[in-house]
């Protein structure tokens, strides 16, 4: 199965982006694989240069759901130059479409043939280069989202964010749940405020154990956040020593 989606996604590569602005000039000895491939969700770049004024409200009006990322006008190439400024979007279909179809969408981008999109999550982040330091940063604030576009969040995902927002409580000495509600929505990302609304019961446990207890519960929390340090320098010279 693996080698015959390197298969696939190298038929992909073989085609010049820029070639063929209609979908019925796609050359006939394109694999039969590529023609039938279907997925629900597409890559897309689009260059500001080349793009109608318009394009965004002209694929809106197909009612497909995407998603914007900032313009990425500060990006480098590897010998230093500046990219040319470009839009990265993700396009969610109500069900899996073929090549053709995503490639169609050309005719509003005036961009690149789309990329196969493997999961969701990697391709928003990278929208604002969060994981990636070392490149120009943005703003999730600039992100667009078009017709309901959204992400379900991992359960790997949510339990991250509900180990965050345990700390928020404590650091920030939240005893009412309206409160901390109110911290969520107004200061944090909505995947935050996903998660808190959705776990009504179980944030509203911690505000009144909190409020209830607040001087043992930050007692504990210092003494264990020390344990976690400790352990951490304890390994760092451990590695140290061994180099």
């Amino acid at each position: 199965m693996n080698d015959d989606k390197v298969k696939l996604y190298g038929e992909l590569a073989k085609i010049d982006p820029f070639e063929f602005w209609d979908t019925n000039l796609i050359p006939e000895n394109l694999s039969p694989e590529l023609k039938k491939l279907k997925k629900r969700h597409w890559l897309y770049i689009i260059y500001p240069e080349s793009a109608p004024e318009d394009w965004k409200e002209q694929l809106a009006l197909t009612g497909v759901q995407f998603a914007v990322s900032p313009l990425h006008d500060r990006d480098l190439l590897v010998n230093g130059d500046l990219k040319k400024a470009h839009w990265h979007i993700i396009v969610i279909f109500d069900g899996p479409s073929t090549f053709l179809t995503a490639a169609s969408f050309r005719e509003i981008t005036h961009g690149p043939y789309p990329k196969v999109c493997e999961n969701l999550r990697g391709p928003f982040e990278y929208f604002t280069h969060k994981n990636d330091p070392d490149k120009a940063q943005y703003s999730s604030s600039d992100i667009e989202l078009f017709n309901g576009f959204e992400i379900d969040l991992s359960a790997k995902d949510v339990q991250r964010i509900k180990k965050e927002l345990c700390e928020i409580i404590i650091k920030h000495n939240i005893t009412e749940y309206m409160e901390f509600n109110l911290y969520v929505q107004y200061y944090l990302e909505a995947d935050y405020f996903d998660v808190a609304s959705n776990n009504t019961y179980y944030f509203n446990s911690l505000n009144n154990s909190f409020r209830h207890n607040p001087e043992q519960i930050m007692a504990r929390y210092k003494v264990i956040k020390e344990e976690i340090s400790g352990s951490v320098d304890s390994n760092k010279e451990d590695k140290e020593h061994d180099s």
